[in-house]
C-alpha cells in the first residue's frame, strides 16, 4: 500500500512541476523550440525566417513543420510526439 502511495505522489509532483511552470523550460514537459516553450499554442505558430532550429517535443502530439509561413504548401518535416532533433521551417502545426 505505501508504494502504491508513493507512486500516485511521485506522479503528481510531477504533474505539479509542469504546470507550475508552463513557460520555464523543464525537462519532459512541452514542445521547446532552441529553448523558447511553445506548449499550448494552437493554429499556425510562425518561426520566423527559415533558419534551422532544435525542437524538443515531450508531449503527446505531432509538430507538422513548413517551410511557408503560412503553414500552407507541403510539410517539410513531422515531428513525433517525444521526438527531438534539428529541423528547418518558418511556422508549425501542433496537433
Amino acid at each position: 500500500m505505501r508504494r502504491s502511495i508513493r507512486a500516485v505522489l511521485g506522479s503528481v509532483s510531477a504533474a505539479a512541476v509542469c504546470a507550475a511552470a508552463p513557460m520555464a523550460v523543464a525537462d519532459g514537459c512541452g514542445l521547446f523550440v532552441n529553448g523558447v516553450n511553445y506548449t499550448g499554442r494552437n493554429g499556425c505558430v510562425l518561426l520566423g525566417d527559415d533558419a534551422p532550429r532544435d525542437f524538443e517535443n515531450d508531449t503527446d502530439s505531432v509538430v507538422t513543420i513548413y517551410a511557408d509561413a503560412t503553414c500552407g504548401g507541403i510539410a517539410t518535416e513531422v515531428l513525433s510526439p517525444h521526438d527531438s532533433g534539428p529541423y528547418t521551417g518558418k511556422s508549425m502545426i501542433i496537433s
